[in-house]
């Protein structure tokens, strides 16, 4: 394979792999919506023995600043953000490795809640878990 070939492959490979990551971006984009949104937040501690879920409404845009106002929420700010550290007196643990997982509709969030748009008839699930 000659020089020109290989430069030739690479270039195509690396195009390829942007317009995969274009396409999945807009796949997982989540627009923001204005008003009233219903919605379920549940709270699992297996810790705890502990499981809840709440019906809820809220005119926020985003999850964190719902967070901000939602009874038994137990957060401070970060430099990331919202920093959830319990709910109704259960707190994370660090020296055990129990923190709180965020779970938008069954999948692992990939971003903090200051970036999880609210949206109508989502399930937020917030799982305390042990380990990194």
């Amino acid at each position: 394979m000659t020089k020109k070939q290989k430069i030739t492959l690479v270039s195509v490979f690396a195009a390829i792999l942007i317009v995969i990551g274009v396409i999945a971006g807009v796949l997982n984009h989540r627009t923001v919506t204005e008003g009233m949104k219903s919605f379920q937040v549940e709270i699992i501690s297996e810790r705890d023995h502990y499981s809840e879920t709440t019906d809820c409404k809220s005119d926020a845009e985003y999850l964190g600043e719902f967070l901000r106002t939602f009874e038994g929420c137990e957060w401070q700010d970060s430099d990331y953000g919202i920093y959830i550290t319990g709910f109704n007196g259960m707190q994370e643990d660090m020296d055990n490795q129990y923190w709180w997982c965020v779970i938008v509709n069954g999948e692992s969030s990939t971003v903090g809640a200051d970036e999880v748009p609210l949206q109508d008839g989502d399930v937020y699930t917030f799982t305390l878990k042990q380990g990194w």
